[in-house]
C-alpha cells in the first residue's frame, strides 16, 4: 500500500488498520487464550517447585522452601518494605557516603494492589501472587486481541505458549511487577495502534508507576509520531513507510495530534516519580541514586555496556561480545515478521530496546527486563511456520526455563564446575 506523499492527502481519509487475518474476539477466543497461559504457566509453577525442593538455606527462607516461602525471594520484599515502611524520607548512606538499596527503585502500583486485598488476612506475598497472577493473564488476552490480527488466531495461541514458557516466565507468577507493567504497556500500545490515544493515556500513566518503562514508552510513542509526522509531510520519500512497516499506512492529522499528547504525557508521568523521590527527600538524584546503589557505580549512560560485558568475557573478548549484541539488535528490528507487526510494536521494540543500551546495566537480570519484548514472540510464532519448529522453540524456551529457575531464582541450589 503506498501512503499519500502529502498531509492534505492524508487527511482526506483515516486508513483502515491493516489487519491480514480475522481474529474473532469475545469469551471463547478469551478462553483459548487462557487455557494456553494455564498450561504454561502450571508448567512454571511445577518447575518452581520442583526447583525449591534443591534449594539450600537462603537469606528468605530455610532449605526446600514452601510455596509462600519461595514467593518471598529477591525482589519480592522490596514490594513488601513499601506496604510495611512506606519510602523513606531520608536516603540510607553507608559508610562510604553513597546511597544504599531502600524503597524508592520500586514502583508502587504492585503494592497498593496487594493491600486493597489486605481484607482478606493473607499474607502480602499471597495477596501479590494473586495480583501478578491475575494481571498475567489478562497480559495474554491482551497481546492476543492486539496481535493476533496480524499473525494469525493459530500462531498467536503459539506465541502465548512461547512467551509464557520463556526462560524467566516464573516472575510472571511471583510478587514482581513485571505482569502489571506487560498488561498496561500492552493496552497502551494496542489502543494507541487503533488510534484511541485518549483512552490509551491512564493506562500509560499507571504503566509509569508499575514499572520502570514510562521512558522507554514516551520515546516510542514519540519517534512514532515523529515518523508519522515525517512521511505525512513528505520529509522523508514516500516509498520509507511501506518499505520500513508493510501494509500500513500512516496515521490522519488528529491521530497524529492525540499520539504526540499520549507521547508528551507519558514522558511527563516518567519523570514524575523522580520528581517525588527528590521532593519527599529532599535530594534532587534521590532515585537515580537509589537505582545505581544495585551496581555500585554512578549512572554511566551506554558506558556500562562495554564494561560489564569486559566482566562476562574478559576485557579482550568484551567488545566483540559488545557487537554480537549490537548486531542481535540489528537484525530482530529488521526483522520482516516484526515490521509487519505494525508501527506500535515496531516502534516500542525500538524505543525499548534504545533504553536498555543507554541505561541498563547488563547483570543476570537481563533475561527478565527482556520481557517487555513479549510482542517479538508473535513475529516469532509466526515467522516459524510450521508445528515442528514452533515445538522446537518451546523446547527451547522450558530448557531455558529451566536454568534460569536452578541457576537464577533459586539461589545457591546448583554449583557448576564448568570442564572443557
Amino acid at each position: 500500500m503506498t501512503p499519500p506523499a502529502a498531509e492534505s492527502s492524508t487527511a482526506q481519509q483515516a486508513p483502515p488498520s491493516p489487519p491480514t487475518h480475522s481474529a474473532p474476539s469475545g469469551p471463547r477466543r478469551w478462553l483459548q487464550v487462557l487455557m494456553v497461559w494455564a498450561a504454561a504457566s502450571v508448567l512454571t509453577f511445577v518447575i518452581l517447585r520442583l526447583g525449591a525442593q534443591d534449594t539450600p538455606a537462603t537469606p528468605w527462607a530455610g532449605a526446600a522452601p514452601s510455596w509462600e516461602e519461595h514467593m518471598r525471594f529477591w525482589d519480592a520484599g522490596w514490594y513488601n518494605r513499601i506496604v510495611e515502611e512506606g519510602y523513606p524520607d531520608r536516603l540510607p548512606v553507608g559508610a562510604d557516603g553513597r546511597v544504599t538499596q531502600n524503597t524508592w527503585a520500586f514502583m508502587p502500583l504492585l503494592s497498593g494492589l496487594a493491600s486493597l486485598l489486605g481484607w482478606t488476612d493473607w499474607s502480602f506475598y499471597v495477596r501479590a501472587t494473586i495480583v501478578s497472577i491475575l494481571a498475567s493473564a489478562a497480559a495474554a488476552v491482551v497481546m492476543d486481541r492486539w496481535l493476533s490480527p496480524l499473525t494469525g488466531r493459530r500462531s498467536s495461541l503459539w506465541a502465548v505458549a512461547l512467551v509464557w514458557s520463556s526462560p524467566c516466565a516464573a516472575v510472571l507468577q511471583v510478587p514482581y511487577a513485571e505482569s502489571l507493567g506487560l498488561v498496561l504497556v500492552g493496552l497502551t500500545l494496542w489502543l494507541a495502534s487503533r488510534g484511541r490515544a485518549p483512552a490509551a493515556t491512564p493506562l500509560a500513566l499507571a504503566a509509569c508507576f508499575a514499572r520502570p518503562v514510562g521512558v522507554p514508552l514516551g520515546a516510542a510513542l514519540g519517534l512514532w509520531w515523529l515518523w508519522e509526522t515525517a512521511c505525512a509531510r513528505s520529509w522523508v520519500p514516500h516509498t520509507w513507510f511501506p518499505r520500513l512497516l508493510p501494509g500500513h499506512s500512516p496515521q490522519a492529522p488528529g491521530a497524529r495530534r492525540r499520539l504526540l499528547a499520549l507521547a508528551l504525557l507519558t514522558c511527563s508521568a516518567a519523570l514524575s516519580w523522580p520528581i517525588i523521590a527528590w521532593l519527599v527527600t529532599g535530594r534532587q538524584d534521590a532515585y537515580t541514586a537509589t537505582e545505581t546503589s544495585w551496581r555500585g557505580a554512578d549512572l554511566a549512560p551506554v558506558v556500562q555496556w562495554a564494561t560489564r560485558l569486559g566482566d562476562w568475557v574478559g576485557p579482550h573478548l568484551g567488545p566483540a561480545l559488545l557487537v554480537v549484541v549490537l548486531t542481535m539488535v540489528g537484525l530482530l528490528l529488521s526483522a520482516p515478521g516484526l515490521r509487519a507487526l505494525g508501527p506500535a510494536t515496531w516502534f516500542w521494540c525500538l524505543g525499548y530496546l534504545l533504553y536498555l543500551l543507554v541505561f541498563f546495566d547488563p547483570t543476570t537480570s537481563v533475561l527478565r527486563l527482556l520481557l517487555p519484548l513479549a510482542p517479538a514472540g508473535w513475529a516469532l510464532a509466526a515467522a516459524a511456520g510450521t508445528t515442528r519448529r514452533r515445538l522446537a522453540l518451546l523446547t527451547a524456551c522450558v530448557t531455558g526455563q529451566l536454568f534460569w529457575v536452578s541457576w537464577v531464582w533459586d539461589l545457591g541450589s546448583v554449583s557448576v564446575h564448568w570442564v572443557p
